[in-house]
């Protein structure tokens, strides 16, 4: 049965309760009996989705309100994921440093920092905060050890801002606030703070994200001189991002989610 057919209340059977597994598995809110009866309960947790999705909040499931669940299910399939690849990467470099005023000296893993972005100063590839740099060189290595992220392009990104703003939505990834009610930062995330700053989320109780920037220091300034394991209170944190996973692996996840939703 294919998952375009539009559902509304009333509609009975097993496309309804799989639509009633996948809101309770993508809304904190939602615990729906996923009985297949689209009843006024479904309809409600339907409308409360697609006002987060921002369409049309009809409580009509078509196309639209089709495409928006499973682009949610994609992100959630990340949360299945026992290991990130991100987090172990960005950990080999704690505490490379440079050697002041935003250099890479002598240090390999340092210049291999500044050579992960596009931008050159004079002629040279380092002499600039390098925070944007540190996660670009990090998700390009899991792009290539990876095979779960498709074909994203690997960011070349100096700014925090054309990292999160350009890049992030040309690569179709999901970026949310802290206080999202359908998402959590979780290991592997990409966290954007207020104050123009970026790292890796290594893990999240939900009272401090810890997470290893560059460009930090023992003050968790953004302009600092090493990469570092930091603890970030969610008010801190702008933005999240989320990388999306290929089609194959959302379909596995998926089945295995359905089993417990």
């Amino acid at each position: 049965m294919s998952l375009r057919m539009t559902l509304r209340k009333g509609a009975k059977g097993t496309l309804v309760s799989e639509l009633q597994k996948r809101l309770n598995a993508i809304l904190a809110i939602s615990q729906l009996i996923p009985d297949g009866d689209f009843n006024e309960s479904t309809r409600k947790i339907v409308v409360v989705f697609q006002k987060n999705a921002n369409i049309t909040a009809d409580g009509v499931v078509g196309k639209g309100t089709w495409t928006a669940l499973a682009n949610a299910a994609t992100h959630l399939a990340n949360s299945l994921v026992s290991y990130n690849i991100l987090a172990g990467i960005a950990a080999r470099y704690i505490g490379v440093k440079e050697v002041g005023g935003n250099r890479a000296g002598s240090s390999k893993k340092m210049l291999e920092i500044f050579e992960a972005d596009n931008l050159t100063i004079n002629g040279k590839t380092d002499g600039y905060p390098w925070c944007a740099a540190f996660v670009s060189l990090c998700v390009q290595k899991l792009l290539k050890s990876s095979n779960l992220y498709g074909t994203i392009t690997p960011p070349r990104e100096p700014s925090v801002s054309r990292f999160l703003n350009t890049w992030a939505k040309q690569n179709n990834c999901l970026v949310f606030s802290p206080d999202s009610k359908n998402f959590t930062a979780m290991e592997g995330d990409i966290v954007v703070f207020v104050f123009s700053h970026i790292g890796i989320v290594e893990s999240n109780n939900g009272v401090i994200v810890r997470t290893i920037e560059g460009n930090t220091n023992d003050a968790g300034s953004r302009e600092g001189v090493t990469v570092a394991r930091k603890q970030r209170s969610p008010r801190l944190i702008k933005s999240v991002i989320r990388l999306p996973m290929t089609s194959i692996e959302v379909d596995r996840k998926l089945k295995y989610a359905a089993q417990y939703c």
